[in-house]
């Protein structure tokens, strides 16, 4: 299994690169990660009135970084939130249905266009919205998470 995070938004602070980088480290030996940051489209108070056609001119370049193969999976706030033994579960599944390549959407601060979020495995980190940037750190962490409780490592408790 390989895992791609596509990312709105470039330039972490220190501390949360770190993590990413850590996380994506460990993931190594299990399933290789691949972080890929798309721009986000600047924001100025004539287009903030329109932001359908912000999130548009993202998901254009979310979607030239897409893996051709790859399930893809937006992150959504009102999407169903798992558990980390479900989500496992799911990447499971996938990997027995010979998925082997699995992409993650984060959006930016307005989310994501509504045509990058009609897929069917949404996955939601509940109700709260969280920064951007720690998203990204939260989700390698559950990925490897997954993996662990995958492959029987001690790990997850």
């Amino acid at each position: 299994m390989k895992f791609y995070v596509i990312a709105v938004g470039r330039g972490a602070p220190k501390p949360i690169k770190a993590l990413v980088e850590e996380y994506a480290k460990r993931l190594k030996r299990m399933a290789p990660v691949t972080m890929i940051e798309v721009a986000e489209e600047r924001r100025t108070a004539a287009s903030s009135s329109n932001i359908e056609q912000l999130l548009q001119k993202e998901a254009g370049r979310i979607r030239q970084k897409i893996p051709p193969a790859a399930l893809v999976v937006p992150l959504e706030i009102d999407a169903s939130p798992l558990s980390s033994p479900e989500l496992a579960a799911k990447i499971g599944r996938q990997q027995d249905q010979g998925v082997g390549e699995i992409c993650f959407l984060i959006g930016g601060p307005d989310g994501l266009h509504a045509s990058l979020r009609q897929e069917t495995w949404r996955l939601s980190f509940g109700p709260m919205t969280l920064p951007h940037q720690l998203v990204r750190v939260i989700l390698l962490e559950q990925i490897y998470r997954a993996m662990t409780i995958l492959e029987r490592v001690p790990y997850h408790r």
